[in-house]
């Protein structure tokens, strides 16, 4: 009986582990599951940009073969007409000597047969004179239209292209550290580049926003002003768009350097991630007035307007009809002015990336990559849009995500590991295409938080 019951127990223990390895395979496959899903989303996502990329090719192919055929068409028009007047011309002569032949023709035979002396002596004269002073005319020449040869001629770029496979998993970048430079804080939360090579930042524990002069060597503080900031944009203008967790967006003047409301208002929401379009649209992440982001108790949204305050568009929904953000916290656009939202879910700052379209709908959604971790959540930080249309992420534990236009995560990178920067925090990029990165500081790290200057993005 005792080595029944020790089977016994041992067989339930065996089967309890059998039980534990099968949970665990659930798991996997529930994962294999997700990444499939996201693969398929993320390549019906690619199908339909490329497609639209080959229809817009041969738009561009058969507007330059009309641009072309319509040049040629011109220019023969233009031959045409000079040729048909040079022939005009000549016929009218003709016409003309025909008729002057005529009348003294007519005049002889009158003559001839008058038998009036003084007529034919008249007429003689006359016909004598005409004589001496014709001048013979040349057979005329024409420059005859020329003759359309097919092929002969080159259409401009006459390539519509091809398809082409891509190892995309991990498109190769090549980073290169150019600059780095101290700061007096803990870390740089926002960053935003100028043309005359001075940048805006702010961060912890200052409650200020620095302007700063970047040098060969360090920082200048240019200006300081006493200002509690969520996040900033740049105006056409030069002027500094500014986000403060309040109902109204304010202004920094660069003519005055005076802080100003403006009348991009979102009341009664309160204003989080603000971002100005190539095409001069602001676009600014809102939630309820409460203090804590958390729980949801009001509207989460991207309101999109014009540089004269007036809403023109709400993202707030999805393609379902259900609710997109959570805190939509920063936001930056491509070339395109396609949209890219950092929606931070929980008070933990998990996060994903939310690409919006034209008509107030979700293209794709990004939560990770899971060649990075297959247990580690993504928390964004911050995002920016490279002149190739790359979408940079800060995440971290010193993380970078590069994605596509079409959510697929083409490189990330190890800051720490491989280019020495620890704890990338916020981003932008100047008009060379350098990429700017403020940090946090690591570990037990003095209060100079950095800011890096890198190339290869």
């Amino acid at each position: 009986m005792v080595e029944l019951a020790e089977g016994y127990q041992l067989t339930l223990k065996s089967m309890k582990t059998f039980n534990s390895d099968i949970e665990e395979e659930i798991d996997q496959n529930k994962e294999v599951l997700s990444e499939l899903e996201i693969l398929k989303s993320s390549e019906d996502s690619k199908y339909e940009l490329e497609k639209q990329n080959i229809l817009n090719r041969e738009k561009i192919l058969k507007d330059e073969v009309e641009k072309h055929t319509n040049k040629l068409l011109k220019e023969l028009d233009q031959r045409k007409e000079i040729l048909m007047q040079s022939v005009n011309n000549a016929r009218n002569r003709s016409q003309k000597i025909n008729k002057d032949l005529d009348l003294r023709r007519k005049n002889l035979n009158q003559a001839l047969n008058s038998n009036i002396a003084n007529q034919v002596f008249n007429i003689y004269l006359e016909e004598k004179t005409s004589r001496q002073q014709r001048i013979v005319p040349a057979n005329p020449k024409f420059k005859k239209l020329p003759k359309f040869v097919p092929g002969k001629n080159v259409v401009q770029d006459f390539y519509l292209g091809e398809l082409k496979e891509f190892d995309d998993d991990q498109k190769i970048f090549e980073f290169k550290v150019i600059k780095q430079y101290k700061t007096e804080l803990v870390m740089v939360s926002n960053l935003v580049c100028c043309d005359d090579r001075s940048i805006f930042i702010t961060g912890y524990p200052s409650h200020k926003l620095h302007k700063l002069k970047l040098t060969n060597e360090s920082l200048c503080d240019l200006h300081t002003f006493q200002t509690n900031i969520s996040n900033m944009a740049l105006l056409p203008s030069g002027d500094l768009l500014l986000s403060t967790n309040d109902s109204n967006l304010t202004i920094l003047s660069c003519s005055t350097s005076k802080v100003n409301t403006t009348k991009f208002s979102v009341n009664p929401l309160i204003t989080l991630g603000v971002h100005v379009t190539s095409d001069h649209k602001i676009l600014v992440g809102v939630k309820e007035n409460q203090t804590n982001p958390f729980p949801v108790n009001g509207p989460r949204q991207v309101i999109m307007m014009s540089m004269d305050g007036e809403k023109e568009k709400v993202y707030h929904t999805d393609n379902k009809g259900k609710l997109i953000f959570t805190v939509p916290y920063r936001i930056t656009t491509d070339n395109d002015n396609n949209v890219y939202v950092i929606d931070i879910l929980d008070k933990e700052y998990n996060g994903r990336i939310v690409a919006l379209d034209k008509t107030n709908r979700v293209r794709w959604v990004y939560t990770r990559n899971p060649d990075i971790n297959k247990k580690q959540t993504m928390k964004p930080l911050d995002l920016v849009a490279t002149k190739s249309d790359n979408i940079i992420v800060t995440d971290t534990h010193h993380m970078i995500h590069i994605l596509n236009t079409t959510g697929q995560c083409i490189h990330y990178l190890n800051t720490k590991d491989q280019l020495g920067i620890h704890n990338p925090l916020s981003l932008d990029i100047d008009s060379t295409g350098a990429l700017y990165i403020g940090c946090n500081t690591y570990k037990s790290e003095p209060n100079e938080a950095k800011i890096y200057t890198v190339s290869g993005f």
